[in-house]
């Protein structure tokens, strides 16, 4: 499942990306599913992108969103949602309102495909393995060796099996691609500060069975999946 919301005439103005997490969320719950399946440790493998104008340090003029998901779940509420519930005021500036925008079909991925190059609508972050409890990291640079086993890992983690799938990149691509760092504005604490994570838009081929093909183009690559990021799309 792939759709897209076309806000159309009036884009959104969006300098966090939990402001538009928190607007697709309401707009899944309205459209019948619960809270829990949505967000938090037991919820559904989904992700999004948002296609929009940017300036560095500004807010971004967001003309559509792409939600994908490989969950049947999420695939039935999404086709339910009404584009006014993709709204939220947020204490951290943010205004979004859906009304008349437009809910379209978004499904570009043939099926029977075992073999693709996708690009990237938003940023994948690729967390930094962990010692014990330590605090999250994310890599400032890609490191090109761990970046397939990695991302690999992290789909078999949210499928609750090994995925028969392949991911490979071009060594130029990444070796140029992951020196630039692609700086994700997560979302604003009361205290003022801000959260910023460095993400990569390296291209890839993802190779495999068609299913397999197919959950990790619609569910997303690396962390923080469900907050915006890692959301796939074709290379033309």
């Amino acid at each position: 499942m792939r759709v897209r919301i076309d806000f159309g005439n009036t884009p959104q103005m969006v300098q966090f990306t939990d402001s538009m997490n928190a607007a697709l969320v309401s707009a899944l719950v309205a459209a019948g599913l619960r809270s829990e399946e949505v967000v938090g440790e037991t919820a559904e493998p989904w992700t999004f992108g948002m296609e929009a104008y940017s300036h560095p340090g500004r807010k971004r003029l967001v003309h559509s969103v792409v939600l994908s998901s490989p969950s049947t779940r999420l695939s039935e509420a999404a086709v339910r949602i009404n584009p006014a519930d993709v709204s939220v005021t947020s204490c951290n500036g943010d205004v979004i309102d859906g009304t008349g925008a437009r809910l379209l079909p978004c499904n570009d991925l043939p099926s029977g495909v075992s073999e693709i190059m996708i690009g990237f609508i938003s940023p994948f972050l690729l967390p930094v393995k962990k010692n014990g409890r330590t605090k999250t990291r994310f890599h400032e640079e890609l490191p090109i060796d761990e970046v397939p086993t990695a991302l690999k890992m992290g789909l078999d983690r949210r499928a609750k099996r090994s995925l028969d799938l392949s991911i490979a990149m071009d060594p130029l691509s990444a070796a140029t691609d992951g020196r630039r760092k692609h700086l994700v504005h997560i979302r604003r604490f009361p205290s003022g500060k801000k959260m910023i994570l460095p993400g990569f838009v390296v291209p890839m081929t993802l190779r495999g069975t068609p299913d397999d093909v197919r959950f990790a183009y619609l569910a997303g690559l690396g962390a923080k999946t469900r907050n915006g990021n890692g959301c796939p799309t074709l290379m033309q």
